[in-house]
């Protein structure tokens, strides 16, 4: 089976790479391929799902400006719920910060900057230190920030490529990509070039262009055959929690922002109406970049040594923490 170009993951970051490339190059024959059997199953549907627009790297500011843009069109069929975003500092890292935020000048009309005292009204937060945690010195509210679900936004994308005439092929594992070259032993003065690749069933996939799209994966697929990805699995836990919403805020009927506590990067997204929270952590030393399996499980002592304490000393009323559910999934870091 021969393509102009062949897109493998089919998670949101291929599925919309498909949509805009047969979009705007609708002659092309273009495949898009996934070992799972549904769309976005991989880590796409593992994620938090959160979306923001505060960042102080001009392309990422352009990026997610544009994608939220985008997404507020079709916020019905992704579920998107624009719930603010509500970062906290310590006074130590509020003045690390400050290069970043001058940054964030020309995008004053999209995020604030709060005191405590204009941010505490409604949450039951500790401000104080403490030997281990840090006081909330200051605070950024994020107004184009929010939720909403990946799954759908993935879905939305391969359906509008399908429509263009764009192929989906699911539950094909790659087991081997197939270089020109192969005979004479690569040699160093020769175009190398990417044929094919082949799935699980032996079926052979030829293209002239190939995109992969693979996320934690990209480094086992391309590493074998000499392609240098810098790709990095690390794994991400999610945790919800079952609460009595009193205990995050004073009126639970108030809107309440996604928030981001002062230290260990742990975040909150509350969803106060059905008595939960759900909640994560961004640490990085000492979480290693591999990935044994998929789905990873989210460990229980992870919630308890690295979260709980956290939680507990910003909102002293959670004397009692239980886990409703939890899951867990991969980053891919470049």
């Amino acid at each position: 089976m021969k393509f102009d170009t062949i897109i493998v993951g089919a998670g949101v970051i291929g599925a919309s790479t498909a949509y805009y490339l047969q979009k705007y190059s609708p002659k092309q024959k273009i495949l898009l391929i996934d070992k799972f059997s549904k769309i976005a199953a991989g880590n796409t549907s593992r994620s938090a799902a959160l979306y923001r627009n505060l960042f102080s790297s001009k392309s990422s500011l352009v990026l997610s400006t544009s994608s939220i843009g985008f997404y507020e069109t079709i916020a019905s069929e992704i579920g998107l719920k624009n719930l603010g975003y509500l970062w906290m500092f310590s006074q130590n890292d509020w003045k690390k910060s400050q290069k970043g935020l001058q940054k964030l000048n020309d995008q004053s009309d999209t995020f604030d900057i709060l005191s405590p005292n204009e941010f505490s009204k409604n949450l039951q937060l500790n401000f104080n230190s403490s030997d281990d945690f840090p006081e909330i010195h200051q605070a950024i509210y994020g107004h184009r920030c929010g939720s909403l679900s990946a799954i759908n936004l993935a879905k939305y994308y391969s359906k509008q490529f399908e429509a263009l005439g764009g192929r989906i092929a699911l539950e094909k594992s790659i087991q081997k990509l197939s270089l020109s070259e192969e005979e004479r032993h690569f040699p160093s003065w020769s175009d190398v070039k990417l044929l094919s690749i082949t799935d699980q069933n032996g079926d052979v996939f030829a293209a002239t262009n190939f995109l992969f799209a693979t996320g934690a994966w990209t480094n086992d697929l391309l590493a074998p055959v000499g392609i240098a990805s810098q790709i990095y699995p690390q794994k991400r836990q999610m945790y919800t929690l079952k609460l009595d919403p009193i205990q995050i805020v004073s009126n639970p009927k108030e809107s309440t922002p996604i928030f981001i506590l002062p230290i260990g990067g742990v975040y909150v997204k509350p969803v106060l109406q059905n008595g939960i929270i759900m909640v994560g952590c961004a640490n990085e030393l000492g979480n290693p970049y591999q990935m044994k399996n998929f789905p990873p499980d989210a460990d229980q002592e992870y919630f308890e040594f690295a979260i709980k304490p956290v939680l507990q000393h910003y909102f002293p009323k959670l004397k009692e923490l239980k886990i409703f559910s939890k899951w867990a999934g991969y980053y891919a870091y470049y």
